[in-house]
């Protein structure tokens, strides 16, 4: 392979392709990563040297040619509009950490339940619950992106779609 740009080497799908070459030997040059893709030669090296945005349908073939699922969260919480501001960033992790996050997750939302009830009580939000709402929002969110680790751990490790 050719000299790489700065920004292949840390470029996710790159990565993505490399990782996936060490189980699948055609993956290892674009051309063959091409043919097993059916994406464009150029255009695939646009996407890794980070001059172009993949299409999502580009990312979902990566992702299950390269066996990492991994990608389709990176590319929903950094290049999709919507899911930046909807899709909470996960990254894939091992069980033992998945487990300790979990289980802190959960610790860190005993007694939302009785504060969620307690602020909806009379229908409105007050000025005073809106913090304690926006808390339990965040411990919601962080628990969702654990919940999508543990997918792609399921999926990476597994190989099944959860």
């Amino acid at each position: 392979m050719g000299k790489l740009a700065s920004t292949t080497a840390h470029n996710r799908y790159y990565l993505a392709r490399m990782e996936a070459a060490k189980t699948n030997d055609r993956l290892s040059s674009r051309d063959g990563a091409s043919e097993e893709t059916f994406i464009d030669r150029k255009r695939l090296q646009r996407i890794e040297v980070g001059t172009l945005e993949p299409y999502p349908e580009e990312v979902m073939i990566m992702a299950d040619t390269y066996h990492a699922p991994e990608l389709l969260n990176y590319f929903c919480t950094t290049s999709c509009p919507i899911g930046r501001h909807t899709v909470p960033r996960a990254e894939l992790q091992q069980l033992d950490r998945l487990t300790i996050k979990f289980l802190a997750a959960i610790d860190n939302l005993r007694g939302s339940d009785r504060k969620l009830l307690k602020i909806a009580e009379d229908g409105k939000v007050s000025e005073m619950e809106r913090p304690q709402l926006e808390e339990i929002l965040r411990a919601v969110t962080k628990l969702t992106a654990i919940g999508s680790e543990i997918r792609m751990y399921l999926e990476k490790e597994g190989g099944n779609k959860a």
